[in-house]
């Protein structure tokens, strides 16, 4: 009975030692910091979502959607709320594609990026600043 209980606070100890000693975490700098889901948005998409994401030096919004005819990714990056390059991909139903670069001084690029970012909270948008 003696050994069990010996070896009882042994095995605890070592337990509550192995706990106590692990490193901790480092606060991440970058990462994704909000996503939504099917939000309204033209052409019509199902299945849709959009992405935040911090980076070092800029923020990353991500949205991807389902159309008739394939599946359309687009990526807008900005820091401090200015948009600084765009583009989106589409990716259709019989295998081929097309990529196009935002014209970032267009005003319909610059409604539709301020539209979609208008999705995310407040707090998220203020972090990449």
């Amino acid at each position: 009975m003696k050994l069990k209980t010996v070896l009882f606070a042994t095995f605890a100890a070592l337990s509550i030692t192995a706990c106590t000693s692990q490193p901790t975490i480092p606060q991440l700098t970058a990462g994704v910091l909000q996503e939504v889901q099917n939000i309204e948005v033209y052409p019509d998409t199902t299945n849709n979502k959009a992405k935040l994401t911090k980076f070092e030096d800029k923020c990353v919004i991500e949205f991807t959607g389902n159309l008739k005819a394939g599946k359309v990714v687009e990526q807008w990056a900005f820091r401090d709320y200015t948009l600084i390059t765009g583009g989106s991909a589409t990716f259709a139903l019989d295998g081929t594609s097309t990529a196009t670069k935002f014209e970032l001084h267009d005003a319909e690029v610059q409604k539709n990026f301020l539209a979609l970012r208008n999705h995310f909270a407040k707090e998220a948008l203020a972090q990449c600043n």
